[in-house]
């Protein structure tokens, strides 16, 4: 499961908020949607369907990416404002049986976590009681092992990556990259009890008292993979680069990034030659490709709500549309309506059409350029709106407007789409 994460914090933005940006790479044959499942109470004793856990009592409301016949989530956010997503290690400690995948991991801390480092102390205990291994469904040829998480909330974020039972996390200060590549080394804050002896024991590490290099002990390459080490040095270097002026344009750029301006820029609609970039485009049924990106807008002195950026399909030619936890979303995001009529559908459609014909690329990005501005003006208006509202209790009213705001952008997105001289099935997603 590809994957690439970043995140910037309060003070490394404009505005004091905290950003999080999340791409994941997916084959195109796994159907993806957007979810939105409201917290609830359960009863003393039950577990979790396919998982055999216990329950929680509570569950906070969810709104998360989610693959076709998968339990878990791929990247999401609650309504305390904890974002999370995940992405797939390759290391040295192998899956002893079943276990928890990442996409579990995500679905369970968000469902459960009222700040990000509760989130951690979950994630540690949840992977170190249970480890990570297979299970039937789309992650089931997955045999890493091994995850990498960035989890941040309003104030902190960190940085997780795990080795069967084992892991590392390092708190973060201001910027992060994260994604497929196992780039915690010396430089971590917590280690999980046993590991050192378990590495020493395996002839992985000398024991003479210097600090464990996890990287460099339990991954099969210190480097980790080549294209994931790439994509994290690019997402570090502009994250670095804009560090006390990060805003959520800025994190949608990074993850669009196909090395612009640099001797690696590649052309993904054209040929599948090159590094592989941020933004993936998928070349073939099998390939995989960016299948959903998301940015999360979290607290910060702007007193608005939080606003959740999520794109289907390679975020280059994609829309990030506006969406709000706090009312149900549109039914085209959650993949309840026919195929011909879904988001994900038309993304995939608009990806063949562009790469059978680049020459439509700058009409597209045009059109597609307007669109986002009018979504960003509109979704900043309605955030700041609806916070004065929840202010003052008006909960209904809010969870209301929000609706319209949401389907509202779907509608300036139809209109877009059909001045476009594009295939006729890629122009109507309202019925």
């Amino acid at each position: 499961m590809g994957s690439d994460m970043v995140v910037a914090l309060g003070p490394a933005t404009v505005d004091g908020q905290t950003l999080f940006g999340h791409n994941s790479d997916r084959s195109w044959q796994e159907r993806q949607s957007f979810c939105r499942v409201p917290g609830r109470e359960f009863a003393h004793g039950e577990k979790v369907a396919g998982l055999g856990l216990p329950q929680a009592r509570h569950t906070y409301t969810v709104l998360a990416a989610q693959s076709e016949d998968c339990w878990g989530y791929t990247q999401g956010i609650n309504d305390q404002g904890v974002a999370l997503g995940c992405g797939a290690l390759r290391n040295k400690i192998p899956c002893t049986g079943p276990g928890l995948l990442e996409t579990d991991l995500v679905r369970l801390i968000l469902e459960r976590s009222r700040t990000a480092r509760q989130g951690v102390d979950l994630l540690t205990d949840l992977v170190g009681q249970h480890g990570q291994g297979n299970r039937p469904g789309p992650d089931a040829t997955r045999d890493e092992g091994g995850g990498s998480f960035l989890i941040a909330d309003a104030k902190e974020a960190f940085a997780v990556e795990t080795a069967g039972r084992h892991w590392v996390y390092q708190e973060i200060s201001e910027v992060r990259a994260a994604g497929n590549a196992c780039i915690i080394r010396q430089d971590w804050d917590r280690i999980s009890p046993g590991l050192s002896d378990y590495v020493s024991s395996q002839g992985w590490w000398k024991c003479d008292g210097s600090k464990l290099d996890f990287a460099g002990a339990v991954t099969e390459n210190p480097m980790g993979h080549a294209s994931g080490l790439r994509r994290w040095g690019r997402a570090t270097l502009l994250l670095e680069q804009q560090n006390g002026h990060v805003d959520s344009s800025f994190v949608r750029r990074v993850l669009s990034d196909h090395y612009e301006g640099t001797s690696f820029e590649v052309d993904p609609l054209a040929s599948v030659q090159g590094p592989v970039p941020l933004c993936r485009h998928g070349m073939g049924s099998n390939s995989l490709a960016t299948a959903t990106s998301m940015v999360a807008q979290i607290g910060g002195r702007s007193n608005a709500l939080n606003i959740v950026w999520c794109a289907l399909g390679p975020p280059c030619t994609s829309t990030y549309f506006p969406l709000f936890l706090e009312s149900d979303i549109p039914e085209l995001f959650a993949g309840r309506t026919v195929a011909a009529e879904s988001l994900w559908t038309r993304s995939i459609h608009l990806n063949e059409q562009l790469q059978a014909d680049p020459e439509r690329r700058g009409l597209v990005r045009e059109t597609l350029g307007r669109l986002q501005a009018r979504l960003d003006q509109d979704a900043e208006e309605f955030a700041c709106e609806g916070a004065l509202l929840k202010h003052k209790g008006a909960f209904a009213e809010v969870q209301r407007l929000a609706g319209l705001a949401m389907q509202h952008s779907l509608e300036l997105y139809e209109s877009a789409m059909a001045s476009l001289p594009l295939a006729a099935e890629t122009h109507s997603v309202l019925a």
